[in-house]
This record gives C-alpha cells, sequence and structure tokens, in this order.
C-alpha cells in the first residue's frame, strides 16, 4: 500500500510540473489576430505587383468525365491570358481577356468570343467554374466578395475556406519574390473539382518586365 501511495504522490508531483510547461507552449503559439495580420499584409504585398506569369497543371473534372494537362497563366491588371495544352476537352487552347471580352483559339484554329472570360469558359470548356475568382485564389487570397470559414495558420498563408458555394483549400506554399505564394491548390463544388499542381511562379512589377 506504502508503495502505491508514494507512486501516486509522484503521479502527482510530476502532472504539476508538466502542466505549467504545456500551459506555457500553447502561449506561444500565434493568435488569430496576429495570423489574420500577417495575411492582410501578405495582400498588400500582392496587389503590389501588377502582373504575374504561374505555370504547372491543371486538372478539371466533375461526375461525367475528366482530363488533365499542362497549363500557364498571365494575369495582367488589365487583360488576361491562359494556355493549356493536354487531353482536357479538345487538347489544346489558348484564352485571351480584357475589358472588351473574352476569346478562346483551339489548336485547330476556330475562333470563340464571349463578353467574359467565365462565360467563355462555360459555353466552349464546359466549364461551371468561376474563373474571375480563380485568379485570386490561386495566389492564396480570397475573392472580393462574402466569404465562409476562412482558415490561415501561422504564417498568414490561407489553409481553406469557403465562397460562392466552392470549398478552397492549400496544400504547400512557396516563397517568391519575398512572398508566400501556393504550389497546391484544391477547389470543388458539388461534381466540379479544379486542382492546380504549380511548378513556377513570376511576379512582375510592370507588363515591361515581361520581356
Amino acid at each position: 500500500m506504502k508503495f502505491r501511495s508514494c507512486a501516486a504522490h509522484s503521479l502527482s508531483l510530476l502532472l504539476v510540473i508538466l502542466l505549467p510547461a504545456c500551459t506555457s507552449i500553447q502561449k506561444v503559439a500565434v493568435d488569430e489576430p496576429e495570423r489574420l495580420r500577417l495575411y492582410e499584409t501578405k495582400s498588400e504585398q500582392l496587389l503590389g505587383f501588377s502582373s504575374w506569369i504561374m505555370a504547372g497543371r491543371l486538372a478539371v473534372s466533375n461526375s461525367k468525365d475528366g482530363g488533365s494537362g499542362t497549363f500557364s497563366w498571365e494575369k495582367n491588371a488589365s487583360d488576361s491570358q491562359m494556355n493549356f495544352h493536354g487531353a482536357l476537352g479538345r487538347g489544346a487552347w489558348r484564352m485571351v481577356a480584357d475589358v472588351g471580352g473574352a476569346e478562346l483559339e483551339f489548336a485547330d484554329g476556330t475562333i470563340h468570343r464571349a463578353s467574359s472570360i467565365d462565360e467563355l469558359a462555360r459555353l466552349q470548356l464546359g466549364w461551371e467554374i468561376p474563373v474571375d475568382n480563380l485568379s485570386w485564389w490561386v495566389r492564396g487570397l480570397v475573392a472580393p466578395g462574402q466569404f465562409r470559414e476562412r482558415m490561415i495558420d501561422e504564417g498568414g498563408n490561407l489553409s481553406g475556406f469557403l465562397q460562392d458555394g466552392w470549398t478552397i483549400e492549400y496544400g504547400r506554399y512557396r516563397t517568391v519574390d519575398g512572398v508566400s505564394l501556393p504550389v497546391k491548390l484544391t477547389a470543388h463544388q458539388a461534381n466540379w473539382k479544379v486542382k492546380l499542381a504549380i511548378r513556377n511562379w513570376k511576379l512582375l512589377k510592370d507588363r515591361d518586365s515581361n520581356e
């Protein structure tokens, strides 16, 4: 009985010693206001670049079919250009858009036009995907408008959120020009899923830097 009593007493002392240590570890974790501040700082940094270029692999699928291929996207303040090569839809295409509308050219030379890039993607590619919003999501930013359940990690990077019926989740980030940018992104809504694995990022201060 004495042995059990001593063991219990020793265990109690050990818990008394460990509990304050555990509490101190929890206190040094980055709190929510600090995470939000880091995210807002990062957002301001990204908005300071007038254009960006990314390249990698894109996969789009729904309940009926899907496909993937290499993908590049150049976005400037007033226009946008996407290039795709793969087995998705009609194989290869180039899409450009500006304030006047959007144009899609397939590998066979056929050209289609619409008033917006979202409308063109829906009509000609069959994508029910908010491409305008995706231009924000791909940079690790919430698009303008309402959102829910935003999660920010200790470094100020988005881990995930809900917006316009879509669930956006991030895998890894990489630092480019002093800014943390996503290299893996998944967005899904109902039967639709978009996956991006980004190999290269380039942030540009002005269009002349494209040369």
